[in-house]
C-alpha cells in the first residue's frame, strides 16, 4: 500500500535569527528532501540569509497572526487549501495556537503544535475540547515539565523529539584558537533581556581587564541592541566588539569565532549552542533548562551558573589559556551533535508523529499537493 502521507504545511509567525526559526527551516529542508510536498507559511522573514531559504517553499502572509485580521487572512488560506489539503498541519509557534486549531478544524485535518522553551509551555492553555490537537512535541524535558494541568490537554500525546542540525566533514572547518590572532567569543540569537548579552558583555570586559587580548561578536537583533551598544560603549568594548545581523551567513559566523557562550537565563534547549557544537566550537552555557541535559561540563562544554558575569569571564579565560583543552571539549561536543542531535533522527521523529497522528484520524482524504494558489511572497 502506497504511503497515504505525503503533504505537510508547517505554520510560523515571524521568521528570524533565532534558534526556533532555523530549526523550522532544517525540518522544512529535511522534509523537502524526503519527497513530503511541504509548504511554510509565516508572517514574514525579514533579516534571514539568503542560503537559509535554499531548498524551502516558503509562502508570507501578513496578518493572519492578529485576532480580527487574522480570521479574515485564515478564510483566504482555507479557500486555497480546501481542494488541496495537507495530510497534517504542524503548528510552530504555540502563539498562534487559535488560529492553527481553526485552520485544522475547517480542513478536518490534524494539528500538531512545538514548543520550543518553557514560558511556550507554561502559556499554552486550551478553553474546550479541541480534538483537533493531536500531538504536542517539546525540544526538552524541561519544557515538556512546564505544560500546565489541563483536562483538555490530559488526552493530547506528548513527545520530546531533541533538535537536529547538520554536521559538516571535518576537513571544511577550522579548528578554534588555531592561529596567532586575537580570539573571538561570540554568542548568537535575538537580543532579548532573557538571552543574557548583558552578562556576556561583562564578562570579557573582566577577560580583558585579566590580560588577554580578544574581539567580541554578538550575531541577532531585538530590542536590546541599543541598551547593549550603550554598555559596550561604557565598558569602552566598542572597538573590539561587532554586531552583526540576522542576514549573516550562520556557518560562516560561527566558524568565525573560537569560543561560543550562551548566556542565557532560560533556556528550552539551545538549537545556536548546538550549531556552534557542530562546527567543532567549545561553548560555554548557563545551566538552565534543558541546556543540563546537553552539556555534560568540563567534556562536551562548560556550565556556568546564570547572571553571572565572573562565573563566565573564568570560564573563558581556561579555555583561552589551555587550547588544546578547548579543542578537545570541541570535538567531545560535535561527536554529541553526531550520535544524539542529527538531522536525519530528529527527521525519522518527527515524521514518525506525522504518521501517528495521521492514523488515528479516519476522515484524512487524498488530496492535491499542498503548493499552488497560496496568497503570499513565494521563495524558492
Amino acid at each position: 500500500m502506497a504511503d497515504s502521507l505525503q503533504r505537510i504545511l508547517l505554520l510560523d509567525a515571524e521568521m528570524s535569527f533565532r534558534g526556533s526559526s532555523l530549526l523550522t527551516l532544517r525540518l522544512a529542508h529535511g522534509l523537502e528532501k524526503r519527497e513530503f510536498d511541504t509548504a511554510l507559511v509565516c508572517t514574514s522573514c525579514e533579516g534571514l540569509n539568503e542560503s537559509l531559504l535554499q531548498g524551502v517553499r516558503l509562502h508570507t502572509i501578513q496578518g493572519y497572526n492578529f485576532p480580527v485580521w487574522g480570521h479574515l487572512v485564515l478564510r483566504t488560506l482555507y479557500r486555497d487549501l480546501k481542494e488541496q489539503r495537507p495530510d497534517v498541519i504542524h503548528l510552530q509557534d504555540s502563539r498562534l495556537l487559535p488560529q492553527g486549531i481553526r485552520l485544522a478544524r475547517k480542513l478536518n485535518r490534524p494539528l500538531i503544535v512545538s514548543l520550543g522553551d518553557q514560558t511556550d509551555a507554561a502559556s499554552l492553555t486550551l478553553k474546550a475540547p479541541t480534538p483537533e490537537l493531536k500531538a504536542i512535541i517539546c525540544v526538552s524535558e524541561s519544557v515538556q515539565a512546564q505544560i500546565p494541568e489541563s483536562p483538555f490537554l490530559d488526552g493530547v500525546e506528548r513527545r520530546v523529539i531533541l533538535p537536529g542540525v547538520a554536521v559538516p566533514e571535518n576537513s571544511t572547518v577550522c579548528l578554534p584558537l588555531d592561529d596567532n590572532r586575537p580570539p573571538v567569543i561570540g554568542m548568537a540569537g535575538p537580543l532579548e533581556i532573557v538571552k543574557g548579552a548583558a552578562f556576556f558583555l561583562r564578562a570579557c570586559h573582566r577577560v580583558i581587564e585579566a590580560g588577554h587580548n580578544i574581539r567580541m561578536v554578538i550575531a541577532g537583533s531585538g530590542p536590546e541592541e541599543r541598551s547593549l551598544r550603550q554598555l559596550a560603549s561604557s565598558l569602552e568594548l566598542s572597538r573590539r566588539l561587532t554586531f552583526v545581523d540576522g542576514g549573516v551567513s550562520m556557518a560562516g559566523y560561527i566558524s568565525a569565532i573560537d569560543i561560543f557562550c550562551l548566556p542565557s537565563l532560560q533556556q528550552g534547549l539551545g538549537v545556536m549552542m548546538l550549531e556552534a557544537m557542530a562546527l567543532g566550537r567549545p561553548v560555554i552555557a548557563s545551566g538552565v533548562g534543558g541546556v543540563v541535559s546537553v552539556i555534560q561540563d568540563n567534556v562536551t562544554g562548560l556550565i556556568v551558573p546564570p547572571s553571572d558575569s565572573r562565573s563566565l569571564a573564568d570560564r573563558i579565560i581556561e579555555l583561552l589559556q589551555d587550547r588544546e583543552r578547548a579543542r578537545t571539549i570541541a570535538a567531545a561536543g560535535q561527536q554529541l551533535i553526531r550520535d544524539r542531535f542529527n538531522e536525519t533522527r530528529m527527521l525519522d521523529e518527527v515524521i514518525q508523529v506525522y504518521r501517528e497522528v495521521q492514523a488515528g484520524s479516519p476522515h484524512m482524504q487524498e488530496s492535491q499537493p499542498v503548493v499552488g494558489r497560496m496568497t503570499g511572497t513565494w521563495h524558492s
